[in-house]
């Protein structure tokens, strides 16, 4: 696993949320939170099952899943590298309603719920991370909503790739995401033809730079607000070129 053998207080460091509290403060929490290593494809918190931390991503990708009764499985959100999520729950003190899986091999940190409550009720600082990470948490789902109902493959694309690059929610010190098509596929709803195709249109604009495996967003702003008026066309090109060369 990548930067595995960092220390957990290395990887401390790099957590944003924890520099807005008191040294003293910091202290405790740091002291409070253990690591765990989950496989791909286990489960880090279950659906109907108490919130007993709060879950931060020291390295992987989970994603925030759950299963209807037909049996389909729907992905609400990824939680890349940086980023900690479920406070929800806690805050509410109500059971999981999706479930938290990893969804390649991931290195996460639990902070205890008691701590957690702790910070609500005592430390001002720690109220000022939560409301604005709510806010943003809020906005991020209306945006989803959004990106879902639109019509072009790659603003959708583009949007949700926005998604994961907020600074307020993601923060990382690395530019680049890791993030497979595979991943990019199940977070988006499109087939693996269609996010290749909206990746390489999204570079060829200049907003963002892939490598196997990874992404680094040139132009936030531009993805954040992505149109795509052409993409439709520029797709059904792209789709009658690849028919053309498999009947041949």
């Amino acid at each position: 696993m990548r930067r595995r053998l960092r220390s957990l207080s290395v990887v401390l460091r790099e957590v944003t949320w924890l520099h807005a509290l008191p040294s003293d403060v910091r202290l405790r929490v740091e002291s409070d939170i253990s690591e765990a290593w989950y496989g791909t494809g286990d489960v880090v918190a279950r659906k109907g099952e108490p919130a007993s931390s709060w879950i931060g991503v020291a390295d992987g990708f989970l994603k925030v899943s759950s299963v209807l009764r037909n049996g389909k499985a729907v992905m609400f959100a990824g939680i890349p590298e940086g980023s900690w999520v479920g406070e929800g729950s806690i805050l509410k003190q109500e059971l999981r309603r999706y479930d938290i899986v990893a969804q390649r091999d991931c290195r996460v940190m639990h902070l205890p719920a008691s701590t957690f409550r702790w910070l609500q009720q005592s430390s001002l600082e720690f109220n000022k991370v939560l409301v604005e990470r709510l806010n943003v948490r809020l906005s991020q789902y209306i945006g989803m909503v959004e990106i879902n109902r639109l019509d072009d493959p790659v603003a959708r694309v583009a949007r949700c790739i926005a998604t994961l690059f907020d600074p307020a929610l993601y923060p990382r010190p690395d530019p680049w995401l890791r993030l497979t098509q595979f991943e990019l596929s199940e977070l988006v709803g499109l087939s693996r033809t269609m996010i290749s195709f909206g990746l390489r249109q999204l570079a060829l604009e200049g907003l963002l730079i892939t490598r196997y495996g990874t992404i680094a967003v040139q132009n936030l702003g531009a993805l954040q607000n992505y149109e795509g008026s052409d993409s439709r066309r520029s797709l059904r090109q792209e789709l009658n070129r690849n028919r053309d060369a498999d009947a041949c």
